[in-house]
Order: C-alpha cells, then sequence, then structure tokens
C-alpha cells in the first residue's frame, strides 16, 4: 500500500493506494496516525484506489478517526469505490464515517 499526503487549505488529504488488509493495516494507521497533529485537525481520506478492506483495515481506519476526533478534529473519507462501500455496508461502517463522494464534498463538508 502507498499513502500519499498533501495539505489543501486546512484539511489534511490523505491518499491511499492498494488494499488495506492485515498486512497494511497497521503501517497505514501509523502513517495516518503521524498527520493528526495539532488542535482540530481535519483528515480526509481519499480512497479511490484502494480496492480491497478487511476487517483489520477497517480497524485501522477506525483507529485513526478515533484519533483525529479526540484531538477535536474531524476526519471523513471519499471516493469510496463500490467493492470497498459494500464493505463499509455490510459491516455497519458506512453509518460511523462520514462519506463522500468525491475530495471537493469531503474537504467542503470538513469546512463546514
Amino acid at each position: 500500500m502507498d499513502i500519499e499526503s498533501e495539505q489543501v487549505g486546512d484539511v489534511c488529504v490523505v491518499t491511499a493506494h492498494g488494499r488495506l488488509d492485515g498486512i497494511y493495516s497497521s503501517a497505514f494507521a501509523n502513517r495516518v496516525g503521524e498527520l493528526i497533529t495539532g488542535a482540530h485537525p481535519k483528515i480526509l481520506i481519499d480512497f479511490s484506489d484502494v480496492d480491497f478492506v478487511t476487517s483489520a483495515g477497517l480497524r485501522a481506519v477506525l483507529l485513526v478517526m478515533r484519533k483525529a476526533k479526540a484531538s477535536g478534529g474531524a476526519f471523513a473519507l471519499c471516493g469510496v469505490n463500490d467493492p470497498v462501500r459494500e464493505v463499509l455496508d455490510v459491516s455497519g461502517f458506512a453509518e460511523v464515517f462520514s462519506l463522500h463522494p468525491g475530495r471537493a464534498e469531503g474537504i467542503a463538508a470538513l469546512n463546514a
């Protein structure tokens, strides 16, 4: 899994590429967790290039979301493709995460 990050205004946009499974989930949580700094961080995870997520991957995303919210911040996902969306729906996580179709919508929601 490759992870890139960029700052768009006051939102940290993280783009993940590949599979988010048991092999990569800890690295994902650690890498994104390092980006959650200061008070009120805004984190948007772009999942448009993530084609597979396991329960370990969902746990990693949940840990990152909890860390962001514990810092008084906001967290959202965008670009979730159909196979990953199906996993989120079946697991019940679609109701937990703030989901947006694309980056622009995710950034706008985090800045609202």
